[in-house]
């Protein structure tokens, strides 16, 4: 009679272990993880249906087969070094593999068992993979931007910021992350960002929009901005994204178009101011015809080499002593004497003395030094020391026919009066000496440049 309790009590146990044991096993067959159990010698002694299935085998032939015998392809990969180690240890163990079984990524946790076997599961996690493989090539090339790449959220504090805004604004991601935005704007920028935020806002996207930003160090860089809204799993509205690239270089590129169309306009406003004063004053003399056209074209041909001459100097400056060997060429070498220091002309000094040289070449052909096998002519120049510097340029001839004074002035000295005086703001003298003309030329050594600065203020 005793015994009985204790038989009562026996049979109850075993019915809880047996319910507890069907239980599991049912949680075991429902659940969607695969899961399978192995004894110390690799045999297996349980395979859920998860797991036959996603092996492609029956249960019936797996329960009391080896496991690498069922799988082979199996021995000595990263899985069942992992089994080995929990077998040995007797510790449980968890790692994310490319299956050898299934090929695909898994989630294995490996636990030991109190009949000194193991239990395993494993979890599809190819999904999740494809997309941390995604999500790992979208910062890869975000963080190899040449451009700045950040976000932000609706406060305007930094949440990200990659290489290319370190490089651009020279803040470290440590330096700037959690702080405001707005430190990169100048102070006559600061309400950018607000109205920037009402359009992220409402889901609009700003594109190009060019502003100024300021670096660590103070200094400012021109950038084209792209904004646009972040949205989270809901769709709502969280942050916006900003790539920033720098334009400085660009806006300096337009600068300097403009600049250069501005001279080009100028330059070439001039160029035909003085064709047509060549051409009015050539065509209202009373040479003949054929003589006209001659005069003209040798004018402009001296204009054209003198255009040639400041051309190959990238209309920077030209060199006096080339300007007057340009003009001479026509003539022979040994009827003149020429020198100086070296001096460098503005474009417009330049085109100006080179039509005053060429009018008194030309006249001296006619009439004077250059007329008479024993002419001579002597071209000097220097530089005085005034506040700006001036040009000092003496035309002498001799050996020539006797001169004197025309009854009136021809084009060529209007032209050298004018050119030289009005548009260098010179002083030109000719004197008409009996022995030969002489013709001195005063001139400011001005930078054009400065010029322009001059009118501009």
């Amino acid at each position: 009679m005793p015994r009985e309790p204790s038989t009562k009590q026996g049979r109850a146990k075993s019915n809880r272990v047996g319910a507890s044991r069907e239980q599991s096993f049912d949680i075991l067959e429902s659940v969607a993880d695969a899961f399978f159990a192995v004894d110390h010698h690799w045999r297996f002694t349980y395979v859920n249906r998860a797991a036959a299935e996603r092996w492609n085998r029956s249960r019936d032939d797996l329960i009391g087969k080896d496991f690498v015998e069922q799988f082979p392809q199996a021995a000595d990969s990263e899985p069942w070094k992992a089994f080995l180690k929990a077998m040995q240890e007797r510790q449980p163990t968890r790692l994310e593999v490319v299956s050898p079984v299934v090929h695909q990524w898994v989630d294995l946790s490996i636990s030991p068992t109190r009949d000194g076997g193991l239990s395993v599961y494993f979890r599809d996690i190819s999904a999740r993979k494809r997309v941390e493989e995604v999500e790992g090539w979208l910062a890869a090339i975000i963080e190899s931007s040449d451009d700045a790449i950040v976000s932000k959220n609706l406060e305007s504090i930094v949440t990200s910021w990659n290489t290319g805004a370190e490089r651009l604004f020279g803040y470290k991601a440590e330096e700037i992350i959690g702080r405001p935005i707005t430190l990169l704007f100048p102070e006559d920028r600061q309400d950018e960002e607000e109205r920037i935020l009402a359009r992220i806002r409402r889901g609009e996207r700003v594109e190009h929009f060019e502003s100024t930003r300021q670096r660590k160090d103070g200094s400012l860089v021109e950038v084209s901005l792209t904004i646009s809204p972040i949205k989270d799993a809901q769709g709502r509205i969280v942050g916006a994204s900003k790539i920033a690239r720098d334009i400085t270089r660009h806006k300096e590129a337009e600068r300097l178009q403009r600049l250069l169309v501005h001279e080009l306009n100028h330059r070439v406003k001039n160029i035909l101011a003085t064709v047509q004063a060549v051409a009015r004053q050539t065509f209202n003399s009373r040479q003949s015809g054929d003589t006209v056209r001659q005069t003209f074209e040798a004018r402009l041909l001296a204009l054209s080499k003198a255009h040639d001459l400041l051309t190959r100097e990238n209309w920077d400056r030209a060199s006096l002593s080339q300007v007057v060997a340009e003009v001479l060429s026509p003539y022979h070498r040994d009827r003149f004497e020429t020198g100086g220091p070296d001096v460098r002309l503005t474009p417009k000094m330049a085109l100006a003395l080179t039509l005053a040289l060429h009018e008194l070449a030309t006249n001296a052909a006619k009439y004077g030094a250059l007329s008479a096998p024993s002419g001579r002519i002597a071209i000097t120049w220097r530089v005085q020391a005034d506040d700006p510097p001036h040009l000092i340029l003496r035309w002498q001839e001799r050996g020539g026919p006797l001169v004197s004074p025309p009854e009136q002035k021809g084009f060529g000295s209007r032209l050298i009066e004018r050119s030289l005086a009005l548009e260098l703001g010179g002083d030109v003298k000719i004197t008409y000496d009996l022995a030969g003309v002489v013709c001195e030329v005063k001139a400011p050594l001005v930078d054009e440049r400065d010029e322009h600065v001059g009118k501009a203020a």
